[in-house]
């Protein structure tokens, strides 16, 4: 009887806290829904900004080079200034929106021949994007232009970034131009070890085959 009397007590005592505490629950209750729904919108505002952002990237793109042919070179740089400055709000977002927005601002530097900026914004759209197969292409873009700098640090750890990308389709190319680069800034034994693996690694690639050529000489030349 003791049992069941404490059976009892410890059922209405249950009952009493869900009672009392039925405020408490129904507004936790409350916020898991308004937080569902929230991250539904989010979610849905977080796409349609995106659809947004690349939609106006494309745009400004179109009007930068609509019967650009015709134009001369300081009609096609007002062009390219008024695009930079378009994409300026876009530049700094993250997600594919900032990476589209780089790789653009990018080329347009680039086409100027203002190396340093290029090599920036690529670098950029290259880190906003890490994941993104469009990473090792702006790496080497990055590169390139550190290299048309003079920037020859920078370019190497930019080439070494691409070839981390194992899947990049361009890495032969990656390879040889850091071997390349190691060989005139003096690293030989570096860059031999680079040129090596790229044949053993890709022995049928044109780059393989151009890297072997550059051991031959190196070799001859020792």
């Amino acid at each position: 009887m003791e049992k069941q009397f404490e059976k009892t007590t410890v059922s209405e005592k249950v009952a009493d806290f869900v009672l009392s505490a039925r405020g408490v629950l129904l507004v936790v209750m409350i916020v898991a829904v308004v937080a569902v729904a929230a991250f539904g919108t989010v979610t849905a505002v977080s796409v349609k900004a995106s659809e947004k952002g690349l939609a106006d990237i494309d745009s400004i793109s179109y009007v930068m080079t609509k019967d650009s042919a015709s134009l001369s070179d300081d009609e096609l740089k007002a062009r390219g200034d008024s695009a930079l400055a378009a994409l300026g709000k876009y530049t700094s977002k993250g997600g594919v929106v900032g990476v589209r927005a780089n790789m653009l601002a990018a080329e347009i530097y680039f086409d100027q021949k203002d190396y340093d900026n290029a090599s920036k914004a690529w670098t950029k759209a290259a880190e906003k994007g890490k994941k993104s197969y469009t990473a090792p292409l702006s790496y080497f873009n990055a590169a390139v232009a550190y290299e048309e700098n003079g920037k020859t640090e920078e370019a190497e750890k930019a080439y070494r970034a691409v070839i981390s990308y194992k899947d990049f389709d361009q890495i032969a190319h990656a390879k040889f131009s850091l071997a390349r680069l190691l060989e005139t800034k003096g690293s030989k034994d570096e860059a031999v070890a680079v040129y090596t693996e790229l044949f053993n690694s890709l022995p049928d690639d044109a780059w393989a085959k151009l890297a072997k050529s550059r051991l031959l000489v190196l070799e001859g030349n020792e």
